[in-house]
């Protein structure tokens, strides 16, 4: 979506949730600012920067600090929260199907195309 990411993870028990997403944003955080400036986008550069104004060691920022966690306790509720995930851009309009979305692993589950997003199906 072109204002918020939804995504399935799993984690071990050690493993703080918090932590792994602190990660996630600093990971894809820099690969996001290394694709803007290589393709001299500035108005997208300018914005980060501008979202990180009164934030302390913080030159850019893409990501919001909250997050949503819901426990996907079952097979079958994981199986419906990828289907609402994967049906959300055609409910939106954006695609007429949800294998359209470009950064939807709907493209990897039904064209088994990892050319994009590399995700783990052994989870289901």
């Amino acid at each position: 979506m072109p204002t918020h990411l939804h995504l399935v993870t799993t984690n071990e028990e050690w493993a703080d949730l918090s932590d792994i997403m602190r990660d996630f944003r600093q990971y894809t955080s820099r690969g996001i600012r290394k694709f803007l400036e290589s393709d001299k986008r500035f108005i997208f550069l300018d914005l980060f920067r501008k979202a990180a104004v009164n934030r302390q060691n913080q030159e850019f920022k893409v990501w919001s600090d909250d997050f949503h966690p819901v426990a996907l306790k079952s097979l079958q509720w994981v199986k419906q929260k990828i289907e609402y995930i994967h049906n959300n851009p055609v409910r939106k309009g954006f695609v007429e199907s949800c294998e359209q979305w470009k950064y939807s692993s709907a493209r990897n589950w039904m064209l088994e195309d990892d050319s994009i997003i590399e995700i783990d199906k052994h989870m289901l």
